[in-house]
C-alpha cells in the first residue's frame, strides 16, 4: 500500500493536479477574505501558475528545475504578497492615527536615506568587475523601504497601545462620500473634524455617517501610542442622554 503511494506521489501528473487543486482551494476559500488571508489567495493563484508551467515542460518532454521554479514562481509572489498585505493592512491604521501626515512624511524621508544606503553599501561589497547600479534595484528600494518603515512605525505604535480612560470629544466639520453605483460595498464615507491642533479627516461605515450632521458632537474612543502618536480606536455619536461608556 505505501509503495502505491510513492509511485502516486512520485508521478509528475498526480503532482501537478495536486499542486492545482490545492491552488483553487485556497482561491475558493480566501478570495473574499479580509487583507492579510486574501493573500493567501493570491498564493492560490501562483501555486496553479507554477503546476501549469511545469504541466507544459512534462508534456514538451522537459525536465522543470523546481528549486529555480519555485523561487520565481512561488517564493518572490509569497514575499511581495505579504508585503503589499502588511502595508496595505497598516496604512489602514495609518489613517486611524493623530497627525499621520508627520508619520508619512518624517518616516517617507528616512525609508528614503535607508534605500539608498543600502544600495550605496550593496555597491561597494560587490567586486569592481561586477559594480554596478540596477536602475530597477534603486527605484524599487527607494518605493520598497519608505513603505515598509512607515508601517512599521504604524505597527509599532499600535500594537498592545493603552486606551485612554475617557473619549475626546469633537465636532463634525464636513462629511463626504464616494459611492459606487454597482456595488456599495465599496463606496466610502469621511467626516472632517479637529483633535487638537490637527485638522483630520476619518474614514467610518455608512451606518455611522447617515445618522451625522454638520456641527454633530463625536465622542473620539483614543488610545495611546507606543511612540506617542495617538490612535482613534473607535469614533461614536454623542448620545443626548447620559451614557456610561464602555
Amino acid at each position: 500500500m505505501n509503495s502505491e503511494f510513492k509511485k502516486i506521489f512520485k508521478n509528475e501528473y498526480y503532482q501537478i493536479v495536486a499542486g492545482i487543486v490545492f491552488g483553487l482551494i485556497l482561491i475558493g476559500v480566501f478570495i473574499n477574505k479580509k487583507m492579510f488571508l486574501s493573500v493567501l489567495a493570491i498564493i492560490g493563484s501562483f501555486f496553479i501558475i507554477l503546476n501549469l508551467i511545469r504541466l507544459i515542460d512534462v508534456l514538451n518532454g522537459n525536465k522543470t528545475n523546481l528549486k529555480k521554479l519555485i523561487k520565481g514562481t512561488i517564493l518572490a509572489p509569497i514575499i511581495l504578497g505579504l508585503f503589499v498585505g502588511f502595508v496595505g493592512n497598516e496604512f489602514k491604521h495609518l489613517g486611524n492615527t493623530i497627525n499621520d501626515y508627520q508619520i508619512f512624511r518624517d518616516f517617507g524621508i528616512y525609508g528614503l536615506f535607508l534605500a539608498i544606503f543600502i544600495v550605496l553599501i550593496s555597491y561597494s561589497f560587490k567586486p569592481k568587475e561586477k559594480r554596478k547600479i540596477s536602475f530597477f534595484g534603486l527605484i524599487s528600494s527607494l518605493i520598497v523601504f519608505p513603505l515598509l518603515l512607515i508601517s512599521s512605525v504604524t505597527f509599532i505604535n499600535r500594537y498592545k497601545a493603552e486606551k485612554a480612560i475617557n473619549p475626546l470629544e469633537s465636532i463634525v466639520l464636513k462629511k463626504e462620500s464616494e459611492i459606487d453605483g454597482k456595488d456599495k460595498n465599496d463606496s466610502q464615507y469621511w467626516i472632517f473634524t479637529n483633535v487638537g491642533i490637527y485638522n483630520e479627516k476619518f474614514k467610518i461605515e455608512s451606518e455611522l455617517w447617515n445618522k451625522l450632521q454638520k456641527y454633530d458632537t463625536l465622542l473620539l474612543f483614543m488610545e495611546k501610542g507606543n511612540l506617542g502618536y495617538e490612535i482613534v480606536e473607535r469614533i461614536e455619536k454623542k448620545p443626548t442622554a447620559n451614557t456610561v461608556y464602555n
